[in-house]
């Protein structure tokens, strides 16, 4: 017993270590909290009761997992957004692979009330292109990461309903990079130049879910997230040339964002007891995320020898999105092989967030995405079970990109996202006392 808890801490120590996300579905939200789940596309998630997730994706189900369990898992993602230019450049925002971690514990108190933690990545993003590429003025480099801390409670009020609720401290920490367009000022302009910001944040959010069994082998739920508003503080530098004169200069700024609220429905049914069929609809409400605002209050240095309409077009960014909500509809199947081998396979659509389509940032390029997963389980005792996945999401939507010009106000396309894909692989230990 001593071993086990030493090998789980030092595993949960070391994952959240290494905490760094690449972005995955709509937006930057990370959709990969489970490997089980992964595995089947995310359907049903949080009400199979197959693993401890279910203290994120919806702490109702909780009351599915007796006595004490332990969870913890790493999906490695890997990208390519490969950019050609209509005048035949051609860049690559792949950047390293990185593991998106998680860790979950949940424990039975009585015979009607449960309690769990998640710790996780629940957004991130991490996209790198060449300084000096074609279309640097709509994103040079980009990184988002999260760790979320968010305990649960969950209530069994009769053999058919289950209600829960929890609330998160989410910390952020971004880096943003993007060339700055030839801003005129009478007869002056800034070339060559490029934005920076550092920041970071703490803020709280809270879900809530309830899960609901007409049968035996049928369940429904329904859980909510809310929104987070990140106003985070770091280092805001701005960089390029002014005639003859370099500028380049670093003061205290902020960065505002919003994430979006989701409510996720979903149902399983166990059709024989060798097959299960699971779905998820959810909905993410990206109207929230309408720009990205980052600013200093700096009146020094190289500002104050710059006009007030100079200065405050170098101290003010807004990167603009005007996203929309969007849906994430998922199918996926359970076949039980025997009493130790599981496998499992799943497919789903998500829809494009974006609402104009010549606001694309080569940030955050979103499309239409497919996603295809399989996985497969093994218990090779009553307590151990190890999981592991594959998945291919591939973007099939609208894919151009635009340049601003940013004296007329116009946009004009300039080159295609010929790619927009991501692989996926991830593993997952289980333990139950």
């Amino acid at each position: 017993m001593k071993t086990s808890k030493k090998l789980l801490a030092g595993l949960m120590f070391s994952s959240l270590a290494a905490v760094s996300t690449s972005a995955m579905a709509a937006g930057f939200q990370l959709t990969e909290q489970s490997v089980v789940s992964m595995g089947r596309s995310h359907a049903g998630a949080g009400i199979v009761g197959d693993d401890v997730s279910a203290v994120w994706y919806n702490p109702a189900g909780m009351t599915l997992l007796p006595g004490t369990q332990f969870q913890i898992s790493s999906t490695i993602v890997d990208l390519d957004i490969d950019y050609k230019g209509l005048d035949g450049s051609r860049e690559n925002g792949r950047d390293k692979p990185a593991p998106i971690p998680a860790f979950f514990v949940s424990h039975q108190i009585t015979d009607n009330l449960w309690a769990g933690l998640a710790i996780t990545s629940p957004y991130g993003m991490k996209i790198r292109y060449g300084s000096d590429w074609t279309e640097r003025e709509r994103g040079i480099s980009g990184s988002i990461m999260t760790v979320d801390i968010n305990p649960n409670i969950a209530w069994k009020a009769t053999e058919w309903f289950s209600i829960g609720a929890g609330v998160s401290a989410m910390y952020t920490h971004s880096k943003i990079k993007n060339g700055l367009p030839i801003v005129p000022v009478g007869q002056a302009y800034v070339t060559g130049g490029e934005f920076e910001y550092k920041g970071s944040d703490w803020m709280f959010t809270y879900n809530a879910g309830i899960m609901l069994s007409p049968l035996e082998t049928l369940r429904f739920g329904i859980s909510y997230r809310s929104a987070a508003h990140v106003h985070a503080k770091g280092d805001y530098t701005v960089r390029g040339n002014l005639g003859p004169m370099g500028l380049s200069q670093t003061n205290y700024g902020y960065g505002d964002l919003t994430t979006p609220e989701t409510v996720m429905i979903t149902g399983t049914w166990e059709t024989t007891p060798w097959l299960r069929l699971s779905a998820l609809a959810r909905w993410a409400n990206w109207k929230n995320f309408k720009d990205m605002r980052f600013y200093t209050n700096a009146n020094d240095g190289i500002y104050s020898m710059l006009s007030p309409q100079m200065s405050s077009k170098l101290t003010h960014m807004t990167l603009e999105n005007n996203w929309k909500s969007v849906w994430l509809l998922s199918l996926g199947a359970d076949i039980k092989v025997n009493n130790q081998w599981t496998i499992r396979g799943g497919i789903a659509l998500e829809t494009d967030p974006i609402h104009d389509q010549t606001k694309r940032t080569a940030l955050i390029p979103d499309t239409k995405r497919l996603w295809l997963t399989c996985g497969v389980s093994w218990a090779p005792t009553k307590n151990w079970q190890i999981d592991a996945a594959y998945g291919h999401i591939r973007g099939i939507g609208h894919r151009k990109l635009y340049s601003h010009n940013a004296v007329t106000d116009a946009y004009t396309e300039v080159g295609k996202f010929e790619k927009m894909n991501a692989w996926m692989g991830g593993l997952q230990v289980q333990y139950k006392f």
